[in-house]
């Protein structure tokens, strides 16, 4: 877990971009400043604000703004705010270079030379950022070296126009000067992505960089060619779907659960699977389906979406065969230490939905729940088991073999099963709705009402698309859920569940909980509202069924990570000691040495 965690504390590193009109504006601003402080001393007054803001801007500003309309024009794809803010990050790094070597040539004449090669050396930089941001980023495998070129001659053209820089010598030998650094600098970075990319390259098939490549894009436009790496190291599984399917008079009500993990992230592997699987049985079968989240890690994440069809070629061969009964229905709670089970058992078959919360509660190993399976059917002859993943405190974990939390998981289910039932005849109702909020995913809201021929009492399933839930929150949704049964005179149990839903995770880091919003409770009480005035008698049917999928596999999970870790710690090592090779490099190409 440490390892995971080391790994996924790299996406702590993405931000989200103001918008482009900012970029702008400080590009503007910082010219104008540069001016100001490099003619200072030259001009007073009002002079010194004129002169200085359009010295500054035409040295800055002016190629800066250039260099973001070019690459637009040759890449229309892309982002312009990506491409401004790749711009300002360099002029940033050339205001710095170009004030330190001014105020260098003010002291003293003699470090002309060095003023000279900080100039050199910061334009190598911006280069070489120019590179990485187009090779890693904007995903231009070739014409990112492209982009390094044009906007370093329009820098460059702005020092020799202005003559700012006299010192660097001739116009000719000014720009073999620039590009001899930027060069030097680039086979230094060329050397750095040889070392780093091997371990990928070997273990995977696939280099550091590219897999790079393919991730930002995916993050960042939503391609999906990452997918196929996915699938180069991804190896058969066999696992199980269970589907408990409700019949009413005019529709029907579908909770599956197929045994795979609804990740990594955004759209690849299985992220939607969630809301595409809902969306596909609701449409083909009239009818509203819960896709709940399995026992299961990220050890079951499917290698690509198209995984899907698998899946559901399963469900439709079991709806084929589908042969219902009238639905008896009682619900058994069980707990053991801080677990507890709830068991809707249905006929002959048990819905178990297992949680810690306010602890948390997070993805079950699929062996473990294979086990609590086999439990649970020693006391009902077939029985599915649900993580309802609803407590994200901010832990990574999961809970394997051996550990006591699996454990406590088992007793609490015995405990659960083991309650003497009364089984009646059961109404289910239902309400669902779409909902745009950055926590939930496409399959939005649903919530399932479950009461027998006595009225008191229903089973309330508050059902998100989403990563989890924030503990504070979830007890203050079930909360005002309990309440507002009681204003009709009803006792409400209420179970929160979560399909952990990775599609939502494209922004920044993994942990992504629904927290605390006045607008999603007023939605929950309306689907509540809404599925109490929808109860009606029902019949069931209810299968488990095994089928093979591809996934990413335990063994490549953690050899990904491993690797991936291993990558950071050597870059940690090289990177300095490449990036001082590599200024001696150019002093001593350009004579300084």
């Amino acid at each position: 877990m440490g390892n995971i965690e080391k790994a996924i504390s790299l996406t702590d590193y993405f931000i989200s971009l103001p918008p482009v009109k900012y970029f702008i504006a400080s590009i503007l601003l910082l010219g104008i400043i540069f001016g100001i402080v490099i003619d200072f001393g030259k001009y007073e007054g009002f002079n010194l604000i004129i002169h200085g803001a359009l010295n500054g801007m035409i040295l800055l500003s002016l190629p800066a703004l250039l260099t973001s309309f070019a690459i637009k024009l040759m890449i229309r794809r892309i982002s312009f705010k990506r491409i401004a803010a790749t711009t300002f990050v360099g002029e940033v790094i050339y205001f710095i270079v170009y004030t330190i070597s001014n105020f260098l040539l003010s002291v003293d004449v003699v470090y002309t030379e060095v003023a000279q090669i900080v100039i050199l050396l910061g334009a190598a930089l911006v280069f070489i950022l120019w590179y990485v941001v187009g090779r890693l980023i904007f995903v231009l495998k070739y014409r990112s070296i492209l982009f390094s070129i044009v906007q370093l001659l329009f820098h460059v053209g702005a020092l020799i126009l202005t003559s700012s820089m006299v010192f660097l010598g001739n116009p000719e030998t000014s720009l073999a000067k620039f590009y001899l650094s930027a060069f030097v600098f680039l086979a230094a970075l060329y050397l750095f992505l040889f070392i780093i990319n091997a371990p990928m390259k070997r273990n995977f098939g696939v280099s550091s960089t590219d897999a790079i490549s393919f991730f930002m894009g995916q993050w960042l436009s939503q391609e999906k060619e990452l997918e196929e790496a996915f699938e180069k190291v991804g190896e058969n599984a066999r696992t199980v779907l269970t589907f408990l399917s409700f019949k009413r008079k005019n529709d029907s009500i579908f909770f599956v659960t197929p045994y795979v993990h609804y990740g990594p992230f955004g759209n690849l592997g299985g992220s939607e699977f969630s809301f595409l699987l809902s969306d596909y049985l609701s449409k083909k079968y009239n009818a509203k389906s819960f896709v709940f989240h399995g026992t299961v890690t990220h050890d079951l994440n499917p290698v690509a979406s198209g995984e899907l069809g698998k899946i559901i070629t399963v469900c439709d061969d079991i709806l084929k065969k589908a042969t219902y009964s009238n639905a008896r229905g009682a619900l058994c709670i069980g707990n053991y230490k801080e677990c507890f089970a709830e068991s809707l058992v249905v006929n002959d078959c048990a819905f178990v939905g297992l949680s810690r919360a306010p602890l948390v509660t997070e993805d079950i190993n699929f062996g473990v729940g294979l086990s609590l399976m086999s439990e649970a059917e020693k006391h009902i002859p077939l029985a599915f088991v649900v993580d309802q993943h609803n407590s994200e405190t901010g832990e990574i974990t999961s809970f394997e073999p051996g550990s006591e939390v699996a454990y406590n998981y088992q007793m609490a289910i015995i405990n659960s099963l083991a309650l003497k039932m009364v089984k009646k005849p059961l109404s289910l109702g239902v309400a669902e709705q779409f909902v745009i909020n950055s926590s939930i995913g496409s399959a939005g809201i649903k919530v399932a009402m479950f009461s027998t021929t006595t009225p008191k009492f229903a089973y309330v399933i508050i059902y998100f698309d989403a990563n989890g839930v924030a503990p504070d929150f979830r007890e203050k949704l079930m909360g005002e859920i309990k309440k507002l049964g009681k204003n009709y005179a009803m006792e409400w149990h209420v179970s929160i569940y979560t399909t952990d839903t990775h599609e939502i995770n494209a922004v920044k880091g993994v942990l992504n909980p629904l927290k605390e919003a006045e607008s999603i409770i007023d939605t929950i009480k309306t689907l509540c509202v809404e599925a109490m005035y929808d109860l009606q008698p029902t019949k069931v049917y209810a299968e488990k069924r095994w089928f093979d999928i591809e996934v990413i596999g335990a063994k490549q999970s953690i050899e990904l990570i491993s690797t991936i870790n291993s990558i950071v710690a050597v870059a940690k090592i090289i990177g300095p000691l490449i990036l001082l090779g590599s200024l001696f490099a150019v002093a001593f190409l350009l004579g300084f040495v």
